[in-house]
């Protein structure tokens, strides 16, 4: 019976596991561009939050938040890409880590990002927070050079 007893998995890490796979979906079609995955993965109250101070900080419902995506991708030359690193996951809650490789106007832009996915009573991500360096997009994405800028004023 100890031997049983080992492999029966709690209800809290059956909890933990659901939302991971659930996050991780969510996190390869948005990665990937999938929207109609991601579409189906998302709650009808869902907003994602992006971090920081540049004129796209803010939150977003989901028709916004397809804007913004469509305005972040004519920022860049090339594809989105990333490369997953970790996850932490809790019972209604991840967050993912990956380090950002793409290109923009102002050269070669690698941003550590922090992606945290809430996770609803029906399995339904209903909050993304995208935590980044938003000096480093502006850099990158905007061709803004902030250290000249702080040095002339």
């Amino acid at each position: 019976t100890s031997f049983l007893s080992c492999t029966n998995i709690s209800e809290r890490e059956k909890k933990i596991n659901a939302t991971e796979e659930i996050v991780l979906k969510t996190y390869n079609a948005q990665l990937s561009g999938d929207v109609e995955t991601l579409k189906s993965l998302v709650s009808d109250d869902f907003t994602m939050t992006l971090t920081g101070k540049l004129d796209i900080s803010s939150t977003y419902d989901w028709d916004s938040f397809m804007e913004v995506n469509k305005y972040f991708g004519s920022l860049l030359i090339g594809e989105v890409g990333g490369e997953f690193t970790d996850i932490i996951s809790g019972e209604n809650a991840a967050v993912v880590f990956l380090n950002g490789k793409m290109e923009g106007i102002g050269g070669k832009y690698e941003n550590d990002y922090a992606l945290k996915y809430v996770i609803n009573k029906d399995g339904k991500v209903t909050v993304l927070k995208e935590y980044l360096s938003d000096l480093l997009l502006a850099q990158k994405l905007y061709g803004q050079d902030l250290c000249e800028e702080k040095m002339t004023k």
